[in-house]
């Protein structure tokens, strides 16, 4: 139950309309996914939304210079622990040692924010450019990370070439 949880670990509300916007830039959603653990434990829904043209390539979404906002519903509690767990263990195996290094002390200040979460909460993580990333609970904000390098490697979690799940990443990016 430790990697299924990593996306879990993001926030804000689930949007009931496909587009969503930070000043002036629109956000479109890309695609979803239900995420299950185990073939039997249903963890959360999740939508991707950015500013990208569709024929964007996964490696051209996560270099920066696209607005990236990952949602989350929970369909069950999930202990921060396990979400913090399964987030390092994620980007370690999608970032090099320097990569991961470089964004060491940003990551421990997220982690520090985040917080269990239970069935029915929803949250997003989103990335600006120029703005940096943020996590949203329940609608809240809760945290914003500067630095536009931390959002494109945090969300290789979901999204990189060694995702937590291919068939979320590719679902999320409608490959």
């Amino acid at each position: 139950m430790q990697c299924l949880c990593t996306v879990v670990l993001l926030a804000s509300q689930l949007a009931t309309a496909s587009i969503h916007q930070r000043d002036s830039a629109p956000l479109h959603a890309r695609g979803s996914f239900q995420y299950v653990y185990g073939m039997l434990f249903k963890l959360y829904d999740s939508t991707l939304y950015t500013d990208a043209p569709k024929q964007v390539t996964p490696t051209q979404l996560l270099s920066g210079q696209h607005a990236l906002r990952l949602e989350f519903t929970y369909l069950r509690t999930i202990k921060k622990s396990i979400i913090l767990e399964s987030a390092d263990k994620m980007l370690q195996r999608n970032l090099s040692p320097m990569e991961f290094a470089s964004i060491t002390d940003r990551v421990q200040a997220l982690n520090a924010a985040y917080t269990t979460v239970h069935k029915g909460d929803h949250s997003s993580l989103s990335y600006h450019k120029g703005h940096g990333t943020t996590l949203e609970i329940n609608g809240q904000e809760i945290i914003t990370i500067a630095g536009d390098d931390f959002g494109p490697h945090y969300f290789r979690i979901w999204l990189g070439d060694r995702p937590i799940s291919t068939a979320m990443r590719d679902n999320l990016l409608r490959l």
